[in-house]
């Protein structure tokens, strides 16, 4: 039997939610050295890779690699009233996933152990032109701003004091950031680049500005966006291909 015990469900819960957008069930990868989870939506649109060390966990006891197929629609309802300070505990059997919270009391829930598919996913070595390191607050408000005007987000880093972030629609909003801003960490341009992306997709990773202070975007004209999400032990990437416009 595997067992694992994190010390914020908080930070379970907003990594489950964002994976219930994309699929309806995932496998849960552990082994000896941690916990990684890969899913990939339907459409090949968005693929979310999330990587926690061992290190990460009060408990990591995973003699032997693992794996654990559940329904995140099932995972995100019964974590849904998790509070700070709850414990995230996941034990795992051939047959059986048994998820506890603890808190002042106990909920113990179990799950049959399915069948769930990695998604086969060659390692895509993609070569960004951009990279710019902000404080993930920025990019949240301006998702939330461009969905109020329509259904894009428009990227552009024309060079290497300047990113924007525009919604596209009916109207146009517009979050301009430069080097002379505490929000704009780190910028690096090897070429003026452009991208536009669809905001169905990208409101999926809001949840994650719950669990991390700084997300890394990486992007190129007309070419994916990646973003990456660190946390106190651990990451998130999220892969989102661009929108024809």
């Amino acid at each position: 039997m595997a067992r694992i015990v994190y010390p914020e469900a908080k930070y379970i819960k907003s990594i489950i939610d964002v994976l219930a957008k994309l699929a309806d069930e995932v496998a849960f990868q552990l082994t000896p050295d941690g916990l990684r989870v890969k899913a990939l939506d339907p459409a090949r649109v968005a693929l979310i890779d999330i990587d926690l060390p061992s290190t990460a966990f009060l408990e990591y006891d995973v003699p032997e690699d693992t794996m654990a197929g559940i329904s995140t629609a099932n995972l995100a309802k019964l974590l849904k009233k998790i509070k700070k300070g709850d414990k995230f505990v996941m034990e795992v059997t051939e047959d059986t996933i048994t998820i506890t919270v603890e808190s002042i009391s106990r909920r113990k829930y179990r799950f049959r152990n399915m069948e769930v598919p990695v998604p086969d996913i060659p390692e895509a070595k993609l070569e960004f032109n951009v990279e710019a390191q902000l404080l993930v607050d920025v990019i949240k408000h301006a998702i939330k701003d461009a969905e109020a005007v329509g259904d894009t987000l428009e990227i552009e880093a024309p060079d290497e004091d300047s990113l924007y972030l525009r919604g596209v629609g009916t109207t146009t909003t517009e979050t301009k950031l430069t080097r002379d801003m505490a929000a704009l960490i780190d910028l690096i341009v090897k070429e003026p680049s452009k991208s536009a992306y669809q905001l169905e997709y990208l409101k999926h990773v809001v949840n994650l500005t719950r669990i991390a202070e700084i997300v890394v975007l990486r992007f190129s004209s007309d070419m994916p966006l990646e973003m990456e999400f660190s946390l106190a032990e651990g990451r998130v990437k999220y892969l989102l291909a661009p929108k024809a416009i």
